[in-house]
């Protein structure tokens, strides 16, 4: 069976089919909380920042331009509803952060990597620990196999096994 593309949805919305609009919460919600915490640093205001987001575009349906991609009008919305909570907590966000709020398309683009990092950091929770040490050690803290097997106190061959392992690891909990 063929998922049905975000503007079919959006039409059966506008002809009064809630079971579509459940579709596109279930579809965005996760995406959206991962933008809106990116921008607001506070999940839980971002989960009312999403919610909100979701009320207005369910009122304003019917005025969606069909001829625009949903997904870039829906980010753009829940943008400036992020933006209008911040301001109404009297927040100022500093020149940079504001510059980059700026540019939407920039934005679902960045909302696509923080829902993919969300998986991954996931995945990472899956494997077995120490498969999980020598990989951030080696990705995140950007650590040579020589200064890793010295901070483990194993044998760089071993830290070569074991980031082998946890690679193999992270592609199979990523399934």
């Amino acid at each position: 069976m063929k998922l049905k593309s975000d503007e079919e949805l959006v039409q059966e919305v506008q002809e009064g089919n809630i079971s579509a609009f459940e579709e596109l919460v279930r579809r965005y919600q996760g995406k959206l909380h991962s933008f809106v915490t990116y921008i607001m640093h506070d999940a839980q205001e971002a989960q009312d920042v999403v919610q909100d987001s979701f009320i207005s575009l369910y009122k304003s349906i019917d005025r969606i331009d069909s001829s625009r991609k949903f997904s870039s009008y829906l980010f753009t919305m829940t943008r400036n509803q992020a933006i209008s909570h911040l301001r109404r907590r009297k927040f100022h966000a500093p020149l940079e952060e504001a510059e980059r709020l700026s540019h939407p398309e920039s934005l679902e683009t960045h909302a696509l990597e923080e829902d993919e990092k969300h998986r991954i950091g996931e995945a990472l929770d899956a494997i077995d620990n120490k498969y999980k040490k020598v990989i951030s050690l080696y990705y995140f803290e950007d650590i040579s196999y020589e200064e890793i097997a010295k901070r483990l106190k194993l044998p760089v061959n071993t830290i070569r096994t074991h980031l082998r392992r946890a690679k193999a690891a992270l592609r199979e909990a990523m399934k």
